[in-house]
């Protein structure tokens, strides 16, 4: 079987930023089998449940999109989008079973649609249970009843899937100890950009300090302590600059936050918002960054974080999931052990110091995170592929 159906619950075509979209459109791109795209589309022109063509820049792959999603208005829904994707993929499931394909979902709620199917179902985890325990913010996660129904359901979708994967250490770590029975199907297999397209510039500016975050808008990411610790900072440098690039596509009341915040530490005429970019227009903030910071209070593996490094920018993290695996102490940045505003200050200047030395050891750490490697490697977990050697030698684990 080399046919495979990758759902996600993004627009393949046009939906701004994501991590976990821009991992699913990469993957589509590289992975080395029949792969069809279904997601959701945010033109209202395109008919629904009708194959069409996605342009993944120098390739096309055969795309369904379920449903049309207003983006403003699900801003304001309180029905999560994922659970609306989850009943298009329900009332479509017939043709899926008649393509004779494998499924990859991205989310464990997606797993509910094939749970009683014969049709081979992997799941990449993005580390979904450990972020709603603690970190999200939709009020549906708040009820204890509903918390205790997902994780039973993460368990039966993990429970029936043939495959899982993990995409850092501490989420590899995290799911083998919660499934310990189905550890022989859990893999680290480590997320990965395109490094060809993210490379350092020829000459970076030389100016005010541009510090930089890349992300959701969410109060998982800890940008308060970002804020925060920005204003510290600029108590030394009084003409830094702070670029947040990122917003919401889901019911997430955190902007307004983050607005409230950089007004109470008095820094809104150093701080930048873009609001959601698509991802071709965030390089050139990559380009002109100083110091990329995230001070995320759980991640998985983040891709702004490669993507920063493979243009050459020193980061400061701070001390969750998968960020300490990958930023070392006065290598390619530094990670912040304790969530102290003047302490990230400090390391902020330390990295913004020594740029220049940290800079060539940050873009040799991104070479090590190839999308192509990676998707070669799932479809060989999966038995579509045969690994090639090279591959296999680099990616052991």
């Amino acid at each position: 079987m080399r046919k495979l159906i990758l759902a996600y619950a993004g627009d393949f075509a046009e939906y701004p930023m994501g991590g976990v979209l821009e991992y699913t459109k990469n993957f589509a791109r590289y992975a080395p089998v029949e792969l069809y795209c279904v997601g959701i589309t945010t033109d209202p022109s395109l008919p629904l449940r009708q194959w069409t063509t996605v342009r993944l820049k120098n390739s096309a792959r055969p795309f369904l999109p379920l449903l049309y999603v207003d983006d403003e208005k699900q801003r304001r829904s309180k029905i999560p989008l994922n659970f609306k994707f989850l009943n298009a993929l329900k009332r479509q499931k017939a043709e899926f079973l008649r393509m004779g394909a494998a499924v990859y979902i991205q989310r464990a709620e997606h797993g509910l649609a094939f749970l009683h199917d014969d049709i081979p179902l992997y799941f990449n985890t993005h580390g979904q249970s450990a972020f709603f325990e603690k970190w999200t913010t939709h009020p549906l996660f708040r009820w204890r009843a509903f918390r205790a129904w997902f994780q039973r359901m993460e368990a039966r979708v993990i429970a029936r899937a043939q495959g899982v994967f993990t995409i850092s250490p501490a989420d590899y770590d995290f799911y083998v100890a919660k499934f310990p029975q189905h550890a022989h199907k859990i893999h680290y297999t480590p997320l990965g950009i395109e490094t060809d397209e993210y490379t350092p510039p020829a000459e970076r500016p030389r100016g005010a300090p541009q510090i930089l975050f890349v992300g959701r808008l969410d109060a998982s990411k800890g940008l308060d302590l970002l804020i925060a610790g920005f204003a510290w900072f600029r108590k030394r440098y009084p003409d830094a600059v702070l670029t947040i690039v990122g917003g919401s596509h889901d019911f997430n009341p955190v902007e307004t936050e983050v607005r409230n915040a950089v007004a109470q530490c008095g820094v809104s005429d150093s701080v930048v918002m873009t609001g959601l970019l698509p991802r071709e227009a965030i390089l050139p903030y990559y380009y002109q960054a100083d110091v990329f910071v995230m001070t995320s209070l759980w991640e998985g593996l983040p891709t702004a974080l490669l993507e920063a490094l493979a243009c050459g920018v020193p980061a400061v993290v701070t001390n969750v999931g998968g960020m300490p695996a990958v930023v070392k102490d006065g290598e390619n940045g530094y990670v912040l052990r304790e969530r102290d505003p003047e302490q990230l200050a400090a390391l902020i200047e330390r990295c913004y110091l020594n740029r220049d030395a940290l800079s060539p050891a940050a873009r040799q750490t991104a070479e090590q995170y190839s999308i192509k490697a990676h998707a070669e490697k799932v479809c060989h977990l999966m038995g579509l592929t045969p690994m090639p050697q090279p591959i296999a030698q680099e990616l052991v684990c």
